[in-house]
């Protein structure tokens, strides 16, 4: 396989998003009314075309080149230069945006799949869309008329990029440490003075100007996080008439020399260092932090979606090298000297690789599709009950979505790695690149750490717990109902016992901070946040098995097809062997992969605080 071909599980994609999700309640909705199931399907076929024709063959040159600064600015690679123009003529950066602004208004669940295949075909490209969206919805949505005007709708069509500036040298995840000051010019308009780290496409000669989002403190607001205002800034100023003018007295200080996504630059910025840096208030003061954590749960979902994207890509290139590469004999005639070579896809150790990655790439896609699916049943609610619901179940799973699928998938491309053995280290294989770019996932919009934190700290308290409570009987509903299932039956049991030991790690909890405190709790945060979120996977994995099997059992009978006859039928029946593959993977989850999870906690079951008095 070339080092720019990217390869997608079109049939899984589909099946979860027309058999599993009840996606037809969108186009019932006057908001998605014009997004029936079959325009939907149309428009995913279409987009990941885009993505693998013309996205794809981009990956590796613009890698391999990189970005760099010359007379001050960044130039990234030429061959991104017609992609990103095309995306935004063709819609495929714009599916989310309001028609008012030349978008297609369309569900969040199609442009989740969408950019999965953008982002497993270039990340470093599909990064440029996804911040320029986020810093022009937090104008739309906070900004003035006059700040609207100028340069939200330039922002949603491509026309000019955007930033989100937080990170600061002595202030990265301690965003409420920035120093980055605001002092008022005249109303609305500040001088912004201080500097900015860690900013992706931070800047860049894809737009016409750079608007960048930046969080800065008021002379005199307090300490933290209270104390941040949120500002746009672009690098060059824009005329009333819309023309471009003088320069802001931006400075794009460096690019990073990092590991990874060497196609998107990641910049530090210094802001006012001439004292002519303005800034135009976004919202009012003291409101920084609160508008830029409405944007975040969208922004750590496709944060995660990194990592489906790029383990989805890796799984696809690992199985398609392991059925093409012949190397020894099969096990079971490992003494026949005569015995045919085979390809390796034949090797238990390599099957289980494999199933490996199979399961977790699905289970991912199943809990960032279902989390996403709940962002559109939000936005369709007829009651605020309805409404209040769908945003309890974002807010428990957008850290999962963020820490879990990050993580995982890091793991499954270092599989991959391992199945291809030492060309997958090589540049002529897309592995190596694949996992210098997903490393950077785990630690983006919040580390897996924090993520945990977020979750153990603030969701499952928040409410007094229902939000914890109603995914648990939404556990409990499920294996009720399906606890007898001729072909399930013994995984839901199996399941369950993973439920009660969620459950009672959870309450345990309380006696922790009795002896420990909160820090006792925070110690194994990680661990819990990653036995819960495959737990919360495998339920979504175990919903779609029970209508794989529905499906199955459907196709045999109006085929006539027994038990004796199935596997031959299997290999004619395209269906019918994924409907039987989805059960073999589910059931492999639930057996094989919530128990490497449940593993971590055993410190945490043990009340081993050991970590906490080691002298380091």
């Amino acid at each position: 396989m070339s080092s720019t071909e990217l390869t997608l599980d079109l049939r899984d994609i589909s099946f979860a998003m027309k058999e599993w999700l009840p996606i037809e309640q969108l186009s019932e909705s006057e908001k998605f009314s014009e997004f029936d199931v079959d325009t939907l399907d149309m428009m995913v076929q279409e987009g990941i075309r885009f993505a693998i024709d013309v996205v794809s063959p981009t990956r590796s040159e613009s890698d391999r080149e990189g970005c760099r600064i010359e007379d001050g600015r960044v130039k990234v690679s030429k061959c991104l230069h017609e992609p990103y123009k095309q995306a935004y003529e063709m819609g495929w950066a714009t599916m989310r945006v309001s028609p008012e602004y030349g978008g297609m208004g369309a569900p969040a669940t199609l442009g989740l799949i969408i950019n999965e295949a953008l982002n497993g075909a270039n990340l470093g490209l599909s990064m440029f869309f996804g911040l320029t969206s986020g810093a022009a919805e937090l104008i739309d949505t906070f900004g003035s008329t006059e700040l609207k005007e100028k340069y939200a709708a330039k922002m949603f069509q491509g026309q000019y990029t955007g930033t989100m500036c937080l990170s600061e040298p002595q202030a990265g995840s301690d965003v409420g440490a920035g120093t980055t000051s605001a002092i008022p010019v005249e109303e609305g308009v500040y001088k912004i003075k201080g500097s900015k780290c860690w900013i992706s496409s931070g800047d860049n000669n894809l737009g016409e100007n750079v608007i960048h989002a930046v969080l800065a403190r008021v002379k005199g607001a307090p300490d933290g996080t209270k104390g941040l205002s949120l500002f746009a800034v672009p690098y060059t100023r824009v005329n009333d008439d819309g023309t471009l003018g003088d320069w802001n007295d931006v400075t794009v200080a460096s690019i990073e020399d990092k590991l990874g996504i060497h196609a998107s630059p990641t910049a530090v910025l210094n802001f006012g260092e001439n004292d002519d840096c303005l800034g135009w208030i976004i919202g009012e003061e003291g409101q920084g932090i609160s508008s830029m954590f409405l944007m975040m749960n969208g922004a750590r979902i496709y944060t995660g979606l990194i990592g489906l994207a790029l383990g989805g890509a890796a799984y696809e290139n690992a199985k398609t090298y392991a059925q093409e590469r012949v190397q020894g004999t099969h096990i079971s005639k490992i003494r026949d000297p005569e015995a045919p070579k085979v390809s390796i896809v034949n090797h238990p150790a390599v099957r289980l690789n494999l199933i490996n990655m199979k399961a977790k790439v699905e289970a991912m896609r199943a809990l960032l599709y279902f989390t996403s699916f709940q962002f559109d049943l939000e936005q369709i609610a007829k009651t605020d009950e309805e409404k209040q619901s769908a945003q309890n179940m974002v807010d428990l799973l957008t850290p999962m979505c963020k820490g879990w699928c990050t993580e995982v998938g890091l793991d499954v491309v270092r599989t991959g790695i391992q199945v291809l053995g030492g060309v997958g280290y090589t540049k002529d294989f897309p592995l190596e690149q694949l996992f210098r770019d997903a490393r950077i996932a785990p630690i983006y919009e919040g580390t897996t750490d924090i993520q945990a934190l977020d979750l153990v700290g603030r969701k499952m308290l928040q409410q007094g717990g229902m939000l914890f409570q109603n995914l648990m009987e939404r556990f409990s509903k499920l294996i009720a109902k399906h606890s007898q299932h001729p072909e399930l039956g013994a995984v839901f049991k199996t399941f369950e016992t993973y439920c009660e030991t969620l459950y009672e790690t959870s309450m345990g909890s309380q006696e922790v901070i009795k002896t420990r405190g909160m820090e006792g709790v925070a110690l194994y945060a990680t661990p819990f946040l990653m036995f819960f979120s495959s737990v919360t996977a495998g339920s979504l994995l175990l919903e779609q098995a029970v209508v794989a099997a529905e499906k199955l059992t459907q196709i045999k009978a109006e085929k006539d097809i027994g038990e004796l006859e199935l596997s031959a039928f299997l290999e004619e029946n395209e269906n019918a062997l994924f409907y039987a593959n989805k059960i073999k993977t589910t059931r492999y989850f639930v057996d094989g992969i919530i128990p490497q999870f449940e593993a971590l906690l055993a410190g945490g079951k043990k009340q081993n605080f050991d970590a906490l008095e080691i002298t380091f």
